[in-house]
């Protein structure tokens, strides 16, 4: 059970709004006979409430710079969810930041973007409703039950269900309405989605559509001529080609020729390192290592003169080693001469082998005008193909696309069949809130005589553009008072059937601004009925902006019209006056 239970303000700003069950004016006087009544504060406060439950309408008001002076001022609105009361908290300087308070709880600060769906869950959910609900829905909800006099002012009376500002699709409203009254709304929310999907189908339709024509200057079904033209054309040209896959032996001798060459250069750096190997050999054979045996014979003669007693080894000996190390070292290096000699045939032998095979693959590529025409005719199937598989590409995403949209018209037209197979379940659903309908149409307007009598009705149809039809209407329901009445009783219907099937939807209304062009009778009689009513069902609260001539009536004229059935003193929660410090900030402004 949403209620409100008061609007503060800690800053001063103004002084406290508390709230009660029934009829809650919010009263606008006159006590000087030139001054007017607009502009005192009535509005504001709904938009301060508005603001307070997250609107995003109100900032575009209080953040201009008519409203400068409150950028330091806080307001706070109490409201009460079951046995919990909570508060949201909000300032001036920050367009985002918003405090929520639970019971006597931490002070918790949100952004309300955050707090939407925070609050959702707390005030919207919990009910058994059949339908779809989404906890993203709060501000489209609250949209409903807190309207100022822009957004009411701006309602039409032959599209009653349209609450919301901005061009929203009739589908879509329908949803939410249907949410509202407890009607089933899985159907018209599933046909409402398709109908999204469906003109997002048809969007890109006409893109691409579009595209084919800036590209080729052609309609669809010419474009479609020109696909099957290169089709044909490609096709002549691989019958062409059969004989020789150009693609397949081009890529195949290039590599071949590739492949060669890196082999043959392989070869030639073996090649030089192996002849530098057997140079080194060469060399070492030429170097002298013979020893001058007179020398030797001389140092020994000496060494033996100094050091007899330590030198044994005879001149022979030595002479004897030295012969076979040039021997060994002789052998050795000539077997590394042979190897490598060996070793370079090989090499020169497979380099000759590779290179006769280059030369002969060269050789064929030196047909050069045989060579041109293939490559010509291949570049053109190419060509041909990259342009046929781009077309085809461009009907593909056509022909996918149109294929989806026939899908979904199917679709939607099954959902259609299906709702208007619906009706007679919708009917019986209907029959209570037709019955509240007529209760506040009969007892607010006379309709004895009246050409057209009240009725209240949705019906289903085979239209897929819109399934479902509102028709409700009342006495001269097309002049502007009663037009704004029709729209009045629609509201009050849908408010008061939530209350009394104990919805988990707020317990209270704000209209603003309502009563313009309506019958002075017309809004005693209402008002009257209304705050019995309200009474009557209990634990509800319609907060109204009123101006005090507007329901009341001078002395000299009671008893020849309607007059109040209730005191106005206890049914206003705030009198505000034409007097700057009797206005809701005690000051003109602007």
């Amino acid at each position: 059970m949403f209620k409100l239970i008061s609007l503060s303000s800690p800053s001063g700003l103004f002084r406290e709004i508390r709230f009660h069950d029934g009829l809650n004016i919010i009263l606008g006087v006159y006590t000087h006979d030139k001054n007017d009544v607009n502009g005192i504060g009535k509005s504001t406060v709904v938009s301060l409430i508005d603001y307070c439950l997250l609107a995003d309408g109100p900032k575009t008001k209080f953040f201009s710079n008519k409203y400068l002076f409150l950028k330091k001022e806080f307001i706070c609105l109490e409201f009460a969810v079951g046995e919990s009361n909570y508060k949201i908290s909000r300032g001036f300087e920050s367009k985002r930041a918003v405090f929520l308070q639970k019971d006597n709880g931490d002070n918790i600060e949100y952004l309300d973007s955050e707090l939407r769906t925070i609050l959702s869950k707390v005030t919207l959910s919990g009910d058994d409703y059949r339908g779809v609900f989404d906890l993203a829905w709060f501000r489209r909800v609250m949209n409903f039950f807190v309207q100022d006099d822009h957004s009411f002012l701006a309602r039409e009376s032959n599209n009653v269900i349209k609450y919301l500002s901005g061009a929203q699709r009739k589908s879509e409203l329908l949803t939410y309405n249907l949410y509202l009254l407890g009607l089933d709304n899985n159907s018209i929310w599933e046909f409402d989605e398709n109908r999204v999907d469906l003109k997002q189908l048809q969007s890109d339709q006409t893109r691409i559509r579009k595209q084919i024509t800036e590209k080729t200057g052609s309609s669809i079904e010419n474009f479609r001529a020109e696909v099957d033209s290169i089709d044909v054309k490609v096709n002549d040209f691989e019958r062409s080609l059969k004989d020789f896959s150009f693609e397949k032996n081009y890529s195949e001798l290039e590599g071949e020729i590739s492949k060669l060459s890196c082999e043959i250069s392989d070869l030639n750096k073996k090649h030089l390192h192996v002849n530098s190997k057997l140079s080194d050999v060469k060399e070492s054979l030429n170097i002298d290592i013979d020893i001058n045996i007179e020398k030797i014979e001389d140092l020994y003669s000496e060494i033996s003169q100094q050091f007899s007693s330590f030198i044994k080894k005879e001149l022979s000996d030595v002479l004897d080693f030295r012969s076979e190390i040039s021997e060994n070292r002789s052998v050795f290096l000539k077997s590394r001469e042979k190897k490598y000699i060996e070793k370079l045939a090989s090499i020169k032998g497979k380099a000759v082998s590779l290179e006769s095979r280059r030369s002969e693959l060269y050789k064929r590529l030196e047909e050069q005008n045989a060579f041109d025409a293939i490559k010509s005719s291949y570049q053109n199937i190419l060509e041909e193909k990259s342009e046929l598989d781009s077309r085809r590409g461009y009907l593909g995403q056509v022909d996918l696309v149109e294929e989806s949209i026939a899908t979904k018209k199917s679709t939607i037209g099954n959902i259609v069949a299906e709702i208007v197979k619906e009706k007679s379940s919708l009917m019986s659903d209907l029959e209570d809130i037709k019955k509240i309908f007529l209760e506040i149409v009969e007892n607010s307007v006379d309709t004895q005589g009246a050409e057209i009598k009240p009725y209240f009705n949705i019906e289903p149809r085979t239209n897929i553009s819109s399934p479902l039809q509102v028709n409700i209407e009342v006495p001269r329901g097309d002049s502007l008072g009663k037009g704004r009445f029709k729209i009045i009783s629609y509201d009050l219907t849908l408010f008061i059937n939530a209350c009394e099937s104990e919805r988990s939807l707020p317990r209270f209304l704000v209209h603003d601004g309502v009563f313009h062009g309506i019958a002075h009778k017309t809004r005693i009689n209402f008002l009257n009925y209304l705050d019995k009513k309200l009474a009557e069902i209990g634990d509800v609260q319609y907060i109204i902006t009123l101006n005090e001539d507007e329901i009341i009536v001078p002395e000299e004229e009671e008893g020849s019209v309607a007059i109040l059935d209730f005191s106005l003193k206890n049914r206003a929660v705030i009198r505000l006056e034409d007097s700057p410090e009797k206005m809701l900030f005690s000051r003109e402004f602007g």
